[in-house]
């Protein structure tokens, strides 16, 4: 709690006039942000609490030539929930990666934030947009666990342009938020461009994560390589006012393996004093994301937060409003409201399945 004191007070004061470390010049680039989160959260099945959690990231860029440039990112967090947990404090490099551009096509090796259309089939930055975004999952240990890996794509990425049209093929290993070894291999290929006043794309993707739980046959959950499909579609309304999109996936199960995903948004502020709004609805299918096991959450390719698999379908409703307090810091305000089929305690005690969560959210960004 000291510490959320402490990040707040130096966030108000940055954000009140005080300079903040951000440099930039012909080949370097340094900047980044820092997160704080008070939530209050209800469950179904475990103790409700109150939780808070920060979150600071430093982005480092240096071009090397016209055509190459290196990126890298430091991750420092406290993620642990609870009334009163031990604190956890893990510095990582989330990023570190190598670029290659050309006008229609680039190509990206190593570490790498990668995410794809509205982010619910592939999300490795943000999760879900008004929620849980970029944090490792809590440990279970009996010593009180210690912060897990900041996800991210290990691989190569490689985009081009033809004509209209932005393609985006993938390959690497996906870091599962683990201590123990949790790598699975991932690849893909995307594309997305206009058709009139939409932009729609379709993407096809396999992973090679293995479930593992006594009752898969029961739910038809498929082991070993998967191969899943999205579609995508996107567009402005009422003078670029308004922002809707919508996802839908299928094919990574045998059954209930069905996801999709609505959002519409507000523009994004930009002056103090700007607002923006946001609400998002997703319906998910018990085996549509993919992960590694059916009694944990946060697996597998979609990063997003899954249920486990005795619990059943579910679906989730998110409102957000945004302030720009300064032209660095932001506030928000989060309201989740998630529907599993099953809300009793027929699931492992591990298995926390959330009711309500309330959120205030402060943004600086250096």
């Amino acid at each position: 709690m000291k510490k959320s004191i402490l990040l707040l007070t130096l966030m108000v004061a940055l954000g009140t006039g005080a300079t903040a470390f951000a440099a930039e010049n012909d080949s370097l680039t340094v900047n980044g942000d820092i997160r704080l989160r008070f939530d209050k959260q209800t469950n179904y099945n475990q103790p409700d609490f109150n939780a808070n959690k920060y979150r600071i990231r430093l982005n480092l860029g240096y071009k090397l030539s016209p055509e190459w440039s290196f990126n890298t990112r430091v991750v420092a967090g406290d993620s642990l929930f609870g009334d009163a947990p031990p604190n956890v404090d893990d510095v990582q490099i989330s990023v570190a990666s190598l670029t290659y551009k050309q006008p229609d096509w680039n190509a990206t090796i190593g570490r790498q934030v990668f995410s794809m259309f509205e982010g619910l089939a592939v999300s490795m930055d943000d999760g879900h947009t008004p929620g849980d975004a970029g944090y490792p999952a809590a440990g279970n240990r009996p010593d009180g666990g210690n912060a897990k890996n900041f996800p991210s794509l290990q691989g190569a990425k490689f985009q081009n342009k033809i004509g209209k049209t932005n393609v985006t093929s993938f390959y690497g290993n996906l870091n599962a938020r683990t201590d123990d070894g949790a790598n699975y291999n991932v690849k893909g290929i995307a594309a997305i461009g206009p058709v009139g006043a939409f932009k729609v794309g379709g993407m096809v993707y396999t992973t090679d994560s293995y479930v593992s739980a006594a009752d898969v046959s029961k739910y038809g959950v498929k082991n070993g390589s998967k191969t899943g499909y999205s579609v995508t579609a996107n567009t402005k309304l009422f003078n670029n006012y308004l922002y809707t999109g919508a996802e839908y996936i299928w094919g990574l199960a045998d059954t209930h393996d069905k996801a999709y995903k609505l959002i519409a948004k507000t523009p994004e502020t930009k002056k103090v004093g700007d607002m923006q709004y946001a609400v998002e609805y997703r319906n998910i299918e018990q085996n549509a994301l993919d992960y590694n096991s059916c009694t944990n959450t946060a697996r597998g390719i979609s990063m997003m937060r899954t249920k486990n698999i005795n619990i059943g379908d579910f679906t989730y409703w998110a409102l957000s409003a945004k302030r720009q307090l300064t032209p660095e810091l932001t506030a928000t305000l989060f309201y989740e409201k998630y529907n599993p089929q099953n809300h009793g305690k027929t699931t492992p005690s591990s298995a926390q399945v959330e009711d309500q969560v309330y959120r205030l959210q402060l943004d600086y960004k250096f």
